[in-house]
Formats: C-alpha cells, sequence, structure tokens
C-alpha cells in the first residue's frame, strides 16, 4: 500500500498550514503511520569554532532541541485533525535531501511528502532543490504539493507509450495513479503527447508526398491511442471515472498547457535518469514540467531504480 507509512519533511520554523490536508485525510482513513522529521544543516565551521568556544556545539544541541519541540507540538495539533494516524517525530542532522532519503528507507516509508510552495518562495510554483533531489534520487514516491487549498478532483496521469518497453513502467505509473483517485474520488485521465519528430526533415529531404507524411502521422497516432486503450483495459471495471487524451505536441509545452486549461489538481508521471549515472538527473520532459505545474506533483521511479544516496541499495 503506498500510503502505509508518510514521511513529512518539515523545514525548521516551517508552519504546516494546510499543505497536507489532502494526504493527511488519505492517511488518516487507512489508519497510516506519519512520520515528520526536521533536517538541521550541520554546520563543519563549528567544530573548528569550537576550539575557541565552548558554547559553539551547544548551539546546535539548543537548535536540535528547539525544532523537535517544534515537531512535537505540530504533532499534537494534528493528533486532534486525524486520530487514526500514528503520528511520530524526529531531528536529523545533514544534507536535507540526503537525510530524508536515508531516513525514509531506515523508517521503511512507503511514500514522501514535501510542501514545496512556502512563503519563502519568489514564487509560489517553484520547486526547490530538496524536492529536486528527491525526485532524482528518491526510490519511494515523491508528494509535492499544491500551491492551491483545494480538494483533488481530476488526476492527470502522464505516460509514455512511444515504446512497448516501457509498458511495465507504465502500468506502475497508473497503478498508483488508479489507487490515489479510489482514496479521493478523482476522475483519472490518461495523458500521453506525442509529435513526429522528423516530419521537417522528411517533407524536406525525402521523397515523401504531404499524403505520405499524413499517412504516417495518422498510423503513428492511431498506434499510440491503441498503446493508451491497452493499458486502461484491465480496468475498465473500475469503478475510478476514466478517460484518455492524447495530446500533440512537445510533452513540456502541451500537457502543462493541459493541465492549465482542464483545471488539474494533481500530476502522477514517471521520473527516469537521463543519463548513464542512474539517479542523478531526472528525465528531461519530467524536470522541465516542473516549475509550470502549480498543482500537486506525484513522482515515481521503475522498479529498477537504485538510489544512488543509499549506495545502489
Amino acid at each position: 500500500m503506498s500510503f502505509r507509512h508518510l514521511l513529512l519533511p518539515v523545514a525548521p520554523d516551517q508552519p504546516l498550514g494546510d499543505a497536507f490536508q489532502e494526504v493527511l485525510k488519505i492517511a488518516d482513513t487507512l489508519s497510516a503511520k506519519v512520520t515528520l522529521v526536521t533536517v538541521i544543516e550541520k554546520l563543519d565551521e563549528l567544530k573548528e569554532i569550537a576550539k575557541y568556544s565552548c558554547t559553539a556545539l551547544g548551539l546546535l544541541d539548543e537548535a536540535t532541541k528547539s525544532s523537535h519541540q517544534a515537531l512535537e507540538k505540530n504533532v499534537q495539533v494534528l493528533k486532534g485533525k486525524y486520530p487514526n494516524i500514528q503520528f511520530s517525530a524526529f531531528v536529523r542532522l545533514g544534507i536535507p535531501f540526503i537525510e530524508i532519503i536515508k531516513a525514509a528507507d531506515e523508517f521503511e516509508a512507503s511514500m514522501i511528502v514535501i510542501d514545496t510552495h512556502r512563503q519563502d518562495k519568489t514564487q509560489a510554483c517553484q520547486r526547490g532543490s530538496t524536492t529536486r533531489h528527491l525526485m532524482r534520487k528518491s526510490v519511494l514516491p515523491i508528494w509535492s504539493s499544491s500551491m492551491r487549498d483545494a480538494s483533488i478532483r481530476r488526476i492527470a496521469v502522464a505516460v509514455d507509450v512511444s515504446s512497448p518497453e516501457q509498458s511495465s513502467f507504465n502500468e506502475k505509473i497508473l497503478s498508483l495513479a488508479l489507487e490515489v483517485c479510489a482514496l479521493t474520488g478523482a476522475e483519472l485521465i490518461l495523458v500521453h503527447a506525442w509529435r513526429m519528430e522528423l516530419e521537417g526533415f522528411f517533407r524536406k529531404w525525402g521523397s515523401y508526398r504531404e499524403l505520405d507524411v499524413d499517412l504516417i502521422a495518422r498510423d503513428m497516432r492511431t498506434d499510440r491511442a491503441e498503446r493508451m486503450k491497452s493499458l486502461l483495459a484491465p480496468h475498465t471495471h473500475s469503478p475510478v471515472k476514466q478517460q484518455m487524451q492524447l495530446l500533440e505536441g512537445e510533452a513540456k509545452v502541451v500537457i502543462p498547457r493541459f493541465v492549465t486549461e482542464q483545471a488539474i489538481d494533481m500530476v502522477i508521471m514517471g521520473s527516469l535518469s537521463r543519463t548513464g549515472i542512474a539517479g542523478f538527473l531526472m528525465g528531461n520532459t519530467a524536470e522541465s514540467m516542473l516549475d509550470k505545474l502549480t498543482c500537486s506533483v506525484l513522482t515515481l521511479k521503475p522498479d529498477a531504480f537504485r538510489s544512488p544516496v543509499l549506495g545502489g541499495k
């Protein structure tokens, strides 16, 4: 179950607000575990200063104590709102994304949920470096919260059906999406963006007539649509309302536009490495869309992915 144990990173002095409201409702319904974690960036300079001041290291202890007290206060408030959740909280020292990934592994969390729209961001839609690092390097699904305080009613599920090799990963993405839709009552909209990359080349240099190129494009579009239908076929009896949308154009352009125009509340998509160094870079398409999306975003990795933070574990 994807929501059995959620890890919620909370930055020092960060007010919780309503950012986690939707996911906590799900956790409460399932009587899940929720662990709040604050990571204090450990300053190496303190070690040097400690040679000259016996109180320097005490500052770090004080910051740790204060952060833990703040988390416990948050836990008490949340317990009143979500009585079925088993809450816990802890503080760690180090680089935030590294400690979050390690903590998720140690506590056997099933998902990481992070508020990416805090008031210290210059733009509400910005997703900071910690979120990006988590999306690139974590094995677990990452739920990045929306800037909008609204219920999740429409979920766009972005898949790549250009190759049969992606089928197992697409099935994993769809399975999680159906789970979220079933728990929130949301409609599922399966989305794929496509274009004939070599269309201009064929028209300019090939011996193809305009009609020939159009026929090839039509056949490609039909093939993509059939793969989308095949992906949904095993779930025709699901109570989740479903539809599919085949968008023509570059994914990083047409998908964010579709999300805005259709008032989508969440986008669920896969994230893949674009280099031979697994996990250090997300796929171009997924990462380029992040700052264009103001809704919640849920990303996940294929089963074969291994986190570089955990030494390929």
